[in-house]
């Protein structure tokens, strides 16, 4: 539960670029310099700058997600009030709960970020979205989780081609174990606590 909660937290912080929270950094890009060969991000020497990630939001795309985001309404009891936790003006996410994340994280993700992230930043995040989604499925059947098992290590790939490595932290790590968890502890509803935490 709290895995895709920081999973969610570390992927929205990176897109939006939120300064202190963001796992694109100045120290992570001269970190690039060394372990990857990803040329188009290192810092520019003379100026100190740091380009344009493919996978990070400009300012109008962030002010266009965060007016949807705003403006969006659910029934009664799916999720709390989401405009509370945009902050239009700071162009931010702030304050979402385990549930406001999971629903995002599942439902929204793909469909917020479809026309503003380019095609190989949004299919990987999109191939997580519905991971998670399977895996809080009502019913699992044990060979789809054993497929779950063989696909999170290729989408945690795709996204180590993409984000930087100080975005993979023990979090993202711990996804590739969720599928295993389901299969033995059975479905997530039971084990997790989103119905006590609203």
């Amino acid at each position: 539960m709290h895995i895709e909660k920081n999973v969610f937290d570390n992927i929205m912080n990176t897109v939006m670029a939120v300064s202190g929270k963001s796992k694109d950094n100045a120290k992570s890009r001269r970190d690039l310099v060394e372990y990857c060969d990803r040329e188009e991000l290192h810092i520019e020497e003379n100026s100190n700058k740091m380009p344009k990630a493919c996978y990070s939001l400009d300012k109008d795309s962030k002010e266009i997600l965060c007016t949807w985001l705003k403006s969006l309404r659910f029934p009664d009891g799916y999720v709390s009030n989401l405009s509370r936790c945009v902050d239009v003006s700071g162009l931010k996410l702030q304050n979402m709960k385990s549930h406001d994340c999971h629903v995002f994280m599942q439902r929204l993700l793909p469909v917020a970020l479809k026309e503003l992230l380019p095609e190989i930043v949004w299919r990987p995040l999109t191939e997580l979205s519905l991971f998670f989604r399977d895996l809080c499925s009502t019913t699992l059947l044990e060979d789809h989780v054993l497929e779950m098992e063989r696909r999170i290590p290729e989408i945690l790939c795709k996204l180590e081609k993409i984000f930087p490595p100080s975005f993979f932290d023990s979090m993202e790590h711990l996804v590739i174990h969720l599928p295993y968890e389901a299969r033995v502890g059975g479905p997530v509803q039971y084990r997790w606590m989103y119905g006590f935490e609203r």
